[in-house]
């Protein structure tokens, strides 16, 4: 029985979560075989679970065939880019907030919280929205690297921007403020979190 490139998707999807990448790679080459137009799903789990250099070719393929990548072919490159340390390769390839937050996690986990930075103001001159995941990693890596009082900042600015923090991030700032002896901020902060719960947001 003839396989559309659904069917193809399929098993190539199940030897992936399998970990069974080789075959993976020879049912991908069949399809070509047999005539049939690989879509951006195919690509998808094929540029996910492929070496770098693997991804870029195959991912410079999927343009030549006309193939409009979307956020999951992004993230996939990016977080491939980052591993290894292409921050100003994987930087091109940033499109949405969804990229954006990948890239600059990478940035964070390199301990280059300015670069990352940068990325959100970026954000901001292209009218992406940062969302809460955008606001907690530059949080976590700014406190990681010691600068709290950024930390700090970057948080009044999500709450300033009606953006509602989970409770991890909450339990990350209270206790330096304590530790600081800057409670009238730390109690300023657990009435924002009061505020926020009888708003009925889950924190």
């Amino acid at each position: 029985m003839d396989m559309d490139t659904a069917g193809y998707n399929i098993i190539i999807h199940g030897l992936c979560k399998a970990g069974k990448f080789d075959e993976a790679g020879n049912i991908f080459t069949n399809l070509l075989i047999s005539g049939l137009q690989p879509d951006v799903q195919t690509y998808n789990m094929m540029i996910r679970f492929s070496s770098l250099g693997r991804a870029e070719k195959l991912y410079a393929e999927m343009i030549r065939r006309g193939l409009v990548p979307d956020t999951i072919t992004y993230n996939s490159m990016i977080h491939g880019l980052c591993k290894q340390n292409k921050l100003a390769q994987a930087r091109k390839v940033s499109k949405s907030c969804s990229t954006f937050n990948t890239l600059i996690n990478g940035y964070c986990k390199a301990t280059r919280v300015k670069d990352g930075m940068n990325l959100f103001c970026e954000m901001y001159r292209r009218g992406i929205v940062a969302n809460v995941i955008t606001y907690t990693t530059l949080i976590h890596g700014f406190r990681q690297v010691g600068d709290f009082n950024t930390a700090l900042d970057i948080f009044q600015e999500m709450v300033s921007n009606g953006v509602y923090s989970s409770s991890i991030t909450f339990r990350d700032i209270l206790p330096q403020l304590c530790s600081r002896k800057e409670l009238r901020k730390a109690v300023a902060m657990l009435l924002q979190k009061s505020s926020m719960v009888s708003n009925n947001v889950t924190l």
